[in-house]
């Protein structure tokens, strides 16, 4: 009996596992602390620790993908499908959809469609490793991009003037901008597109997506956090 409850107690000290995202959403953007409360609960019921890195948006990828960590905390729900070789595994379980948006130092400044950017120079940034903003700039060619490392260096180019407009998901690009301070007003050129956005596991854990999507569904209203 004794020796029983000595190798009870054992079992019971053991760590748990744990679960480590990369993630391209600073930790001073709000979702990013959502996301791991999130992920934290959906996990815990799972019998896992959880934990989140912030990594810039290629390296964040790039991590996922070499199984460094275990998981990309957001990605779009065709990024499976347009990188078929890709070491990740999808989890159906949308978290939230926002826009893919423009945004301009000029009020007046509008974009209509990518079609129409083709008709001007514009400096245009975005965010090096974003891959539904890379997929969509080449089959534009023309355009004059600039990669950017990460949102805060893009917006503080635009409102330097060294670029004349910055192409972003709305939810980042509007959380960033409220906690800096910049010299100059920016303003929405336009909504481009509807992002969708679900977290994507390392390969390795693969039988952990049906679960993870079941734990996430019941935290999340359908369809996921809806964000303009």
């Amino acid at each position: 009996m004794f020796a029983a409850l000595l190798f009870s107690a054992a079992i019971a000290a053991e760590p748990r596992p744990k679960i480590v995202f990369s993630c391209w959403l600073p930790p001073t953007v709000p979702l990013h602390e959502r996301l791991t409360t999130l992920y934290a609960e959906a996990f815990d019921a799972l019998g896992y620790d959880f934990q989140m890195h912030y990594r810039p948006n290629q390296r964040s990828l790039m991590e996922a993908r070499a199984g460094v960590t275990d998981g990309e905390c957001a990605r779009t729900d065709t990024y499976d499908q347009d990188n078929a070789s890709a070491p990740l595994v999808r989890v159906d379980a949308q978290i939230a959809s926002t826009s893919l948006e423009a945004w301009s130092s000029d009020p007046d400044l509008k974009v209509v469609s990518l079609n129409r950017l083709v008709e001007h120079d514009y400096r245009i940034g975005y965010v090096r490793g974003h891959v539904a903003v890379s997929a969509l700039m080449e089959r534009y060619p023309t355009l004059r991009l600039t990669p950017i490392t990460g949102t805060e260096h893009g917006l503080k180019m635009l409102s330097a003037g060294r670029l004349d407009l910055f192409i972003g998901t709305s939810i980042s690009t509007r959380q960033e901008m409220a906690a800096l301070q910049l010299p100059t007003t920016l303003y929405s050129a336009g909504h481009l597109m509807v992002l969708r956005g679900h977290p994507y596991l390392n390969e390795k854990h693969e039988a952990l997506a049906k679960r993870l999507a079941e734990e996430l569904k019941k935290r999340l209203p359908e369809g996921g956090w809806r964000f303009e």
